[in-house]
């Protein structure tokens, strides 16, 4: 869902983001919102959300090199539907290169208070949300969040999963290789 390569069954229009990065400035651009027919085990599929920075490239998204990135996707009634909290620390990064962190969290089923650690134990994983960021360094030093954000949320409550108890559950991963920005790359930095 990521990458776009499932059949969407329609869009959701109106879906804003507010966008900071430990600084106190916040940034509010569109939120381009798909919904899937895709289901699995009778759950529906998370809707996929892509936020482009393509209106910074003049004015520029520089972040600190160490911080939380926080996004707040709001609702087209303007109530905050989700909040994504990132918290991330690239300060040893090389100038020209450009990574990834993803963030992930999962409804765990849980039963008297213990996790399944058995081999299926995926089973019992929901996935609630993830947030796709793309970090590039500059030649001249700069962090920014680079082409977009992508996002997949479930809009419901974790009330709504009957039938067991869940805790939720974060991961955060990323490109441990941080590999050298091509030069074509599109950055949030300005020339």
């Amino acid at each position: 869902m990521l990458k776009g390569r499932f059949p969407p069954s329609g869009q959701i229009e109106g879906v804003t983001a507010l966008i900071s990065a430990s600084h106190g400035k916040y940034f509010q651009l569109p939120v381009k919102v798909t919904k899937y027919d895709l289901c699995d085990h009778g759950r529906p599929a998370p809707y996929l959300g892509v936020i482009s920075l393509d209106s910074f490239r003049e004015k520029g998204c520089v972040i600190p090199d160490a911080g939380t990135v926080q996004v707040v996707l709001l609702n087209p009634q303007k109530n905050v539907e989700k909040v994504f909290l990132v918290p991330y620390d690239l300060s040893d990064m090389p100038s020209g290169h450009m990574t990834f962190l993803r963030h992930r969290s999962f409804l765990v089923a849980v039963e008297d208070g213990k996790r399944d650690a058995s081999p299926g134990a995926d089973s019992n994983r929901i996935l609630h949300s993830l947030i796709h960021l793309r970090f590039q360094r500059s030649t001249s030093g700069r962090l920014s969040l680079n082409n977009d954000i992508r996002l997949l949320f479930d809009n419901r409550s974790t009330k709504v999963y009957t039938g067991g108890k869940y805790k939720l559950e974060s991961f955060t991963d990323g490109n441990d290789s941080r590999e050298e920005a091509p030069t074509t790359a599109p950055v949030c930095d300005p020339v």
